[in-house]
């Protein structure tokens, strides 16, 4: 095996071997700050706080 084909070949083992982040969805960073999602307005003593089900729904959580 050549020096340039071994090279080819530790880089492709490298690039198998590192895992791949995938971003995490809006909905999962909902829930984890402790709101829930709403396709309406937010309920009252709720505000909204950003969205879900990428970007159809709000996230709603309380003012306190």
């Amino acid at each position: 095996m050549s020096a340039k084909a071994t090279g080819i070949f530790l880089l492709l083992l490298v690039l198998l071997a590192v895992p791949q982040a995938a971003p995490e969805s809006d909905t999962v960073t909902c829930r984890k700050m402790k709101g829930r999602c709403s396709f309406l307005l937010c309920p009252f003593f709720e505000r909204s706080t950003g969205t879900c089900y990428n970007g159809l729904a709000k996230c709603c959580r309380p003012f306190w």
